[in-house]
């Protein structure tokens, strides 16, 4: 089980097959006709093209959500339209699959790591949930708001507090389209608030939803609202194009944050642009076909997802070294590659980790870890001056995992002094 380590095989795929200038285009279009007095008889149209950073924080060079909700009723009004006699529709059509993997824990799906990728994903595809720390240890903290609203949401807390030096031991139950979600498990005793994130369950919907409310401000009144999950025939005029950063740009951040969304929209997204389809399992089989381009040996390779995210993904270790090897043998400049990676010492996973190690600033590599696994993937520069690929997967261990991982940078040490 590679746990996130299975991240580089996403990305990497992605990287070569879409390019690294790739970007995913958010269409802002209306149906029917605008009269003289700007009433459009017809409906607005949000067309997702799978983007996972609409609406994200992350990125410099895009709007975060609520910037891109008034820049939406800004080129709605630029276009001349001043009420609607229609919906807010937001498209989600162009991936056909369930925006989670069946595989997935019960226990991950209500929180923001396991929010799952639909075609229209939107900021990250989370919430936050405040919760007052000053209660008792023992009692039940109060919870002192959310945010963004998500329309018909229902919190069922159910928390307690902890000691001070506990950290962070909540989960929130509920999957996609589970709008009753309950709060359990523990948070520190301390001053102040604590927020835990939450996996938005219809992050079409919620969009939907915000730009109604957003051009309601604005004295632009819709009809309604919602989202679109079945294709159909609808001639559409465009009004303006939101556009992801690069793709390089969103595999760093990807590989650096171990951020599970970006890579379930690449997956599905090899599956739209390389094949007719917008499913995991269809991307997963792009991907095994680019493998296979490499003569990388598939058959110990079984995935249920593009980020790793799944306990029953199975790798065999020499299949994520062997696929690096002959990735970088593609590459003139190593340091173009390797810039995807944390560095030991210095970034991402590996920033607090070799700190008195001489291999310090020589290893990037990917780390994974869940419920007794850790794993690491990557390459090092060895003392000698020669470029290594290594994986390393552990599985079932029963020390507690800052042992194990103590035990894996010797490892790791070991192949920058003699590899």
């Amino acid at each position: 089980i590679p746990a996130s380590s299975q991240k580089v095989l996403t990305t990497f795929t992605a990287l070569d097959l879409l390019g690294e200038d790739f970007t995913f285009k958010t269409d802002l279009s209306y149906s029917g006709k605008i009269d003289d007095e700007g009433t459009l008889k017809g409906d607005i149209y949000i067309v997702g093209s799978g983007d996972p950073t609409l609406g994200s924080r992350k990125f410099n060079e895009i709007l975060p959500f609520r910037d891109l909700l008034k820049r939406i009723s800004k080129e709605i009004k630029r276009a001349g339209i001043l009420n609607i006699e229609g919906k807010i529709i937001a498209d989600e059509t162009i991936f056909n699959s369930y925006p989670i993997s069946p595989s997935w824990q019960w226990n991950d799906l209500g929180n923001y790591y396991a929010a799952g990728s639909w075609g229209i994903n939107i900021n990250e595809n989370q919430y936050s949930i405040y919760l007052n720390k000053r209660a008792k240890i023992g009692n039940r903290p109060k919870i002192s708001g959310y945010g963004p609203k998500v329309p018909g949401l229902d919190l069922s807390n159910e928390i307690t507090v902890d000691s001070s030096n506990t950290g962070d031991n909540a989960y929130i139950f509920g999957g996609p389209y589970n709008y009753k979600k309950r709060i359990v498990g523990t948070i520190p005793a301390g001053k102040g608030n604590f927020s835990i994130k939450g996996s938005i369950p219809d992050p079409p919907y919620f969009l939907a939803y915000h730009v109604f409310e957003q051009l309601k401000k604005e004295k632009i009144p819709a009809e309604s609202y919602e989202a679109m999950y079945t294709p159909k025939r609808i001639k559409k005029k465009l009004i303006y194009t939101f556009e992801s950063p690069p793709l390089r740009k969103i595999v760093r951040r990807a590989n650096f944050e171990s951020n599970n969304l970006y890579c379930e929209s690449l997956l599905k997204t090899l599956a739209t642009q390389k094949a007719k389809g917008g499913s995991g399992g269809l991307g997963i089989y792009i991907l095994k076909k680019f493998l296979r381009k490499l003569k990388v040996n598939t058959e110990s390779l079984h995935m249920e997802d593009g980020s790793g995210l799944s306990a029953r993904n199975n790798i065999n270790s020499m299949l994520l070294a062997s696929f690096l090897r002959k990735y970088a043998l593609r590459y003139d400049d190593m340091s173009s590659l390797t810039s995807l990676l944390p560095r030991a010492g210095a970034s991402g996973t590996l920033s607090k980790m070799f700190r008195n190690s001489p291999a310090k600033g020589k290893v990037w590599a990917k780390s994974g870890s869940m419920d007794r696994v850790l794993s690491y993937t990557g390459f090092v520069k060895t003392k000698s001056g020669k470029w290594v690929s290594f994986a390393i997967i552990t599985n079932g261990f029963d020390i507690k995992l800052k042992r194990m991982r103590v035990k894996l940078e010797r490892i790791m040490t070991d192949i920058y002094k003699y590899g």
